[in-house]
């Protein structure tokens, strides 16, 4: 069966936008498969009705594509009155059911303040999800967000990120707007020796900088409400962009920071319990998460990682070149059973000698291999803080021999440890005293401080901290319950509002206690990957951990199985 049928064309009123319609037949009985092409080919014809008749039960079932169908036929007018409310209202349903146009859409609808409140921000967080999920136009006008600091703090770097992306893919007025700030990034570099040439640089940049304001959305064959001129947002993917004024504590990142949270934590070659042991980490050892597949996260550790090679393939040491291709790098220093391949390196190839064992040669080498853990075996910190990023690098620096002692063994803490001064301490959703409320924590709890901003500490619980997720990525057992889907994000009020801030994301798999409900939001219970405020007069002074306090931590971490 074709995983995506014919698609179809809608174009809108004002004729410079359009977007495909993709109905995505997977996961649908083949009787179904053939009653959407036949509304595909009635869409074609303009029988609409009988279209809706067969979108519309398949959208209230919860199918993403029907549900974007249903809002493509409240916009157009198609088989039913005009209705942007009701357009907008399904679109919203396949949006949050991940469908990346329906994301798009509710973007420009925030932008242009078309039937909601006009929030350059909401925009944006749309946008930021749709051009994660590989949308063009959204990676575009995020790049242009950020560009000009609209709906997003202006960031040049992220905009060369996500404009980079979306030309790639051939999008023409993205490398137009690369374009435009290459030449302005030029003038900076070579600034003019004339207060006259000085002069007429920046009335170029000036003008250049309105080209990019005015610059539209174009179609590409796959979007959209008509869309203006657009705005900018942060995202990741592979390495760190690290960023912050000085004295900030919190910088960006295209990384999501953590700490491996259990002891000795298994770093495999790919994401399954089947996948070769590289090795083991130590419990508080910083790693970044590049990646996320299911239950399992890609990252990287302060450290090379060590492979076994015959020593045959290794000339020099401890510096060393590799002296063939394709060769074998093992988890273990034989052929034998429960000796895997988990890499290769080719003639040529520079590598570290660490050790001997027989014709066996432990070393490292600076292609990176990939390693992935299970996300359930690793705290998540967000934001990304600078103490946190001081102390990977330095681990990241250590001289050869030092590393694995450091980062694998006996890791230095990334977090300062504290005691909770007094009952009914409150831990907020951001740092301020007017900021939704999490928890209330007692005295003498002890507490990892991982951040702070002026008077307030950013801090972890060890009984978690309690916050809302939309309902339906919560799969229910009694008060217990798991994410049904990754990269979900929780929010310290049941909205999805200004005043609703995004504390950090969840994958699928991670267990959660149900507290309470409030509509369509489910308040949850997480120890996990979720941090707090708390005024810093309320704890003690951070400091080093004790062996007091690790106990105390450790004792209650495990009356919290969650």
């Amino acid at each position: 069966m074709k995983d995506i049928l014919p698609k179809i064309v809608l174009r809108y009123l004002r004729g410079v936008s359009c977007f495909t319609l993709l109905f995505v037949a997977s996961g649908i009985s083949s009787a179904q498969s053939a009653d959407v092409q036949r509304a595909i080919d009635a869409y074609n014809e303009g029988d609409y009705a009988a279209a809706m008749a067969v979108w519309e039960p398949l959208a209230n079932q919860g199918n993403r594509d029907a549900q974007f169908a249903m809002g493509v036929l409240y916009y157009e007018g198609q088989g039913v009155s005009k209705n942007l409310d009701e357009a907008l209202a399904w679109f919203r349903k396949a949006a949050n059911s991940g469908h990346p146009t329906a994301m798009f859409n509710l973007g420009v609808a925030y932008w242009e303040g078309r039937g909601l409140s006009q929030n350059f921000a909401q925009a944006v967080d749309w946008w930021e999800r749709a051009a994660e999920s590989g949308d063009v136009t959204s990676q575009y006008n995020l790049g242009l967000a950020y560009y000009l600091g609209k709906g997003a703090q202006k960031d040049i770097d992220q905009a060369r990120n996500w404009l980079t992306q979306a030309a790639e893919k051939g999008h023409a007025d993205a490398r137009r707007v690369l374009g435009i700030i290459d030449k302005q990034y030029a003038k900076s570099q070579n600034p003019a020796s004339t207060s006259s040439s000085t002069s007429a640089a920046s009335a170029v940049t000036q003008a250049e900088s309105a080209e990019i304001e005015s610059v539209t959305v174009q179609p590409t064959e796959q979007q959209q409400i008509p869309a203006q001129e657009l705005p900018k947002t942060p995202q990741e993917p592979e390495a760190t962009k690290e960023k912050a004024a000085p004295s900030a504590v919190i910088v960006t990142a295209r990384f999501r920071a953590a700490e491996v949270s259990v002891d000795k934590l298994e770093l495999r070659s790919g994401p399954s319990s089947q996948s070769p042991v590289l090795q083991t980490l130590r419990q508080g050892t910083p790693v970044k998460i590049i990646e996320t597949r299911g239950s399992w996260g890609r990252v990287e550790i302060p450290e090379q990682i060590r492979l076994w090679v015959f020593g045959d393939y290794v000339q020099g040491a401890p510096e060393g070149r590799i002296t063939a291709n394709k060769v074998r790098l093992r988890n273990r220093p034989t052929t034998g059973e429960n000796s895997k391949v988990v890499a290769h390196l080719n003639k040529g190839d520079a590598v570290t000698v660490h050790t001997s064992t027989g014709d066996w040669k432990h070393i490292s080498s600076r292609k990176a291999t990939p390693a992935w853990v299970r996300l359930s075996g690793v705290s998540e910190q967000n934001p990304v803080t600078q103490d946190w990023l001081d102390n990977f690098n330095a681990l990241a620096h250590a001289a050869p021999g030092k590393a694995k002692t450091a980062s694998v063994s006996s890791a230095p803490s990334a977090f300062r440890a504290a005691w909770v001064r007094s009952d009914n301490t409150s831990v907020f959703g951001r740092a301020t005293p007017d900021a939704p409320k999490l928890n209330d924590l007692a005295k003498d709890l002890p507490v990892k401080v991982i951040g702070s901003k002026g008077e307030w500490l950013m801090i972890e619980s060890p009984i978690g901290l309690d916050v809302w997720v939309y309902g339906k990525f919560v799969s229910e057992t009694g008060n217990a319950g798991q994410i049904n889907n990754n990269r979900v994000r929780i929010r310290s009020l049941p909205s999805t509002g200004t005043e609703s801030d995004v504390l950090g994301l969840l994958d699928k798999g991670t267990p959660v206690e149900i507290k309470s409900r409030k509509g369509d939001w489910i308040r949850l219970r997480v120890t996990r990957s979720v941090a707090g405020w708390v005024n810093s007069e309320r704890l003690t002074t951070p400091g080093s951990v004790s062996a007091d306090w690790q106990k105390r931590w450790d004792d209650i971490r495990s009356q919290n199985k969650l």
